[in-house]
């Protein structure tokens, strides 16, 4: 994603052999096993428990992060859409770029059932 972050993916189900010890405490406290490497673990896993015991702030956390995917499900889903319109844009320059009538090349978009004709509509505007 072009978003500016910069993500990193850790799998603790895999072998940690070669990796730092932190790396390797990590894995632990994400697979629910006890660290004793130093305060800042110390920390996570007293916050953990505290969350763990407190049904308001899971719930919290729960529908915090049912939020994030339901953001992230419709941001996917726009994505898509537009990808439509742009495969739609370039399937009309193309038959336009062969010699097609602007009314012949919307017809055949319209054909691919790619997108909507209002959506088609506002593509072949940007041709008139």
């Amino acid at each position: 994603m072009q978003d500016g972050v910069t993500k990193i993916i850790i799998n603790s189900q895999v072998s940690t052999e070669g990796q730092s010890e932190d790396l390797k405490a990590l894995a632990k406290l994400m697979n629910n096993k006890p660290v004793k490497l130093n305060k800042h673990f110390d920390y996570a896993q007293r916050r953990i428990k505290e969350i763990n015991e407190d049904p308001e702030t899971r719930e919290k956390i729960m529908l915090y992060e049912t939020r994030m995917l339901e953001r992230e499900q419709a941001a996917g889903k726009a994505g898509y859409e537009q990808g439509k319109v742009d495969s739609a844009k370039i399937i009309l320059e193309n038959q336009l770029n062969n010699g097609r009538t602007l009314g012949q090349a919307t017809e055949f978009v319209r054909n691919l059932k790619l997108i909507s004709d209002k959506e088609l509509e506002k593509v072949v505007a940007m041709y008139k």
